[in-house]
């Protein structure tokens, strides 16, 4: 049984690319006000809102129990990718290493060839090592971020 594996999602929202990553990047504290059913809190552990490298603690709720998870937060402002490294919390209970990406990529590229144009497409990727053979792979973690994101952009839409 594999120990390291990788999941990916991908999905198609209404709001431009610019807008997505906008909300990751510079408003990541609205996002439990987006998707309060998924998060119910973030704070800024060490940094700020902004920087990349900041880190952050977050409280939502999985398969209905509470969880949290300390992360640090990683940009990169040219590839709309966002990085979250997990260092603390449940989901490190299982998993040695927990990363999840949001590449986020223009469906229609606007006239002056910003991600501005219509719509936009979301890659979602969970890297992951388990603890141990018997943990599972993180489906349920790509799952509520599917969910979770698709809440955040229809509250930006």
């Amino acid at each position: 049984m594999a120990m390291k594996g990788k999941l990916q999602c991908e999905m198609e929202v209404k709001p431009s690319a610019d807008k997505v990553y906008h909300v990751l990047r510079k408003t990541s504290h609205h996002i439990p006000n987006h998707t309060s059913k998924n998060i119910h809190g973030v704070e800024v552990h060490e940094g700020d809102w902004e920087t990349s490298g900041s880190i952050k603690n977050w409280k939502y709720t999985l398969d209905g129990k509470p969880e949290v998870l300390k992360e640090k937060m990683l940009f990169d402002d040219e590839k709309k990718l966002v990085t979250l490294i997990g260092l603390e919390g449940d989901a490190m209970k299982l998993y040695k290493v927990y990363t999840a990406k949001f590449e986020i990529k223009p469906k229609d590229v606007a006239a002056d060839g910003s991600g501005s144009g219509n719509g936009s497409i979301v890659s979602i990727t969970v890297e992951y090592e388990k603890l141990n053979p018997s943990c599972p792979p993180p489906y349920k973690y790509l799952d509520f971020l599917e969910s979770a994101f698709q809440d955040i952009t229809e509250a930006v839409a």
